[in-house]
């Protein structure tokens, strides 16, 4: 049957058949609506709400800090109101949280200024994912999180009121706790096995409990924890050395900061690995409560 015959399918397209007309429109404007059910479903499904991870030691503040910004985001209007009384975590907690719409967002420095969307102060939706910090629990609850494909950036609580000595337990429980998370997270960028390379993750260390008279300023909580945390590195390098992982290769993979000879900083985690640690006081309860963890929050919104 060739193309010219009375019955081939060329002569039936344009001889204005209602059947070939029927399928022709239902071709042409039901494919574009099939297409962009399925590409809206597929960028739902893929779409996940901003996740901050938040760790620390066993009495940092940790679940009375998000205890707060949940009572805030349910009372916008109730600026200085307490946490709720609290008790030691014992599992994970996934927190549903409103970022209220007055706190900048880091995405708005792409927009113009004349973006409408700007004057609208609509609160941001994000979550945190809050963390036990008993040393048993550490690895199984927290630092196993680090790997969660919505995580914008990391939280890591800190009493600033029991670094004060570098001798006390608890300076050195903090500061080893702070250098496997930092080193957990040199580790998931250097993953030789990620099919996708991961982007870096900011942390911020909250110095919490400024309020107290014990508590150091900001500024000597970040020494403080620097010359702990090369303190924890040069004793797990040793460690290393002594088990015969002594190659650039092992070195680097497995001491904080590459295995360098400098000693250790905040800067040298941003310099080599993109990481960027932000040292920011504030105060959970007290006077300062509600106004103490605005700095926090606007950390927050800046990773949004």
């Amino acid at each position: 049957m060739g193309w010219s015959s009375p019955d081939s399918i060329l002569t039936r397209l344009f001889s204005g058949d209602p059947l070939i007309i029927a399928i022709a429109l239902l071709i042409t404007f039901g494919l574009p609506v099939c297409l962009h059910l399925y590409f809206y479903t597929q960028a739902n499904r893929t779409k996940s709400t901003p996740t901050f991870l938040l760790l620390g030691p066993s009495g940092a503040g940790k679940t009375s800090f998000v205890s707060l910004i949940q009572k805030q985001s349910s009372n916008p209007e109730e600026k200085e109101s307490e946490p709720s009384p609290t008790r030691t975590s014992q599992v994970k907690t996934n927190v549903s949280l409103l970022l209220p719409g007055t706190i900048p967002l880091g995405s708005n420095k792409y927009r113009s200024q004349n973006d409408a969307s700007l004057k609208d102060k609509h609160p941001t939706p994000y979550s945190i994912i809050d963390t036990p910090g008993h040393g048993k629990l550490r690895l199984e609850h927290a630092l196993s999180q680090l790997n969660n494909p919505a995580l914008r950036g990391v939280i890591f609580v800190v009493d600033s009121s029991v670094l004060d000595s570098s001798d006390s337990s608890a300076s050195r429980d903090t500061a080893a706790y702070l250098h496997d998370t930092l080193l957990a997270l040199q580790r998931r960028l250097s993953d030789k096995g990620s099919k996708k390379p991961k982007a870096a993750l900011p942390v911020l260390i909250a110095a919490n409990k400024q309020d107290l008279f014990t508590a150091l300023p900001t500024g000597a909580v970040k020494d403080r924890l620097q010359s702990e945390i090369e303190r924890v590195r040069v004793s797990r390098s040793k460690g290393l050395s002594a088990v015969g992982q002594d190659t650039d290769e092992d070195e680097g993979d497995d001491v904080l900061g590459g295995g360098g000879e400098d000693k250790f900083t905040f800067k040298l985690l941003e310099e080599e690995y993109d990481t960027k640690i932000d040292v920011i006081g504030g105060a959970v309860k007290g006077e300062e409560a509600g106004k103490g963890v605005q700095r926090w929050l606007e950390w927050i919104g800046g990773c949004l």
